[in-house]
């Protein structure tokens, strides 16, 4: 079984990583098709599937589960969203990302783990 750290490390990476293709979108170099291979690639389902008794055992962990419902969302409901309201609509999880991607850095920085904060704040915006 993976341990918290690990758990955190992987949907932090996933949040990382879909940051990146979402920046992407908002500066016109990701395409829809390029979105979509990008969201299925980050496999969200599988790390929903892994960690999702665990993380809603714990109350801390509410930001973390946050970013994999986001993301898992996204992929499964990216042709509907596009359609209803436009490509640039993906800038609110865009946005909802980074907040539960800084709320999860303060919650691991609180937890006094320095070597995982500067890790995720070598990984990305994360401050």
């Amino acid at each position: 079984m993976a341990t918290d750290r690990e758990m955190i490390e992987d949907i932090t990476r996933l949040g990382l990583r879909a940051v990146v293709l979402l920046r992407g979108v908002m500066v016109k170099k990701v395409d829809r098709e390029i979105l979509e291979w990008g969201l299925k690639e980050l496999r969200p389902s599988e790390l929903l599937e892994k960690y999702f008794p665990r993380l809603v055992e714990k109350p801390e962990f509410v930001h973390l589960l946050n970013i994999l419902h986001l993301v898992y969302s996204l992929e499964g409901q990216l042709d509907f969203q596009i359609q209803e309201y436009g490509l640039d609509s993906v800038k609110d999880d865009l946005q909802e990302i980074n907040v539960s991607l800084q709320q999860v850095a303060e919650a691991v920085e609180a937890g006094g783990d320095v070597q995982l904060v500067n890790k995720l704040r070598a990984a990305g915006d994360v401050t």
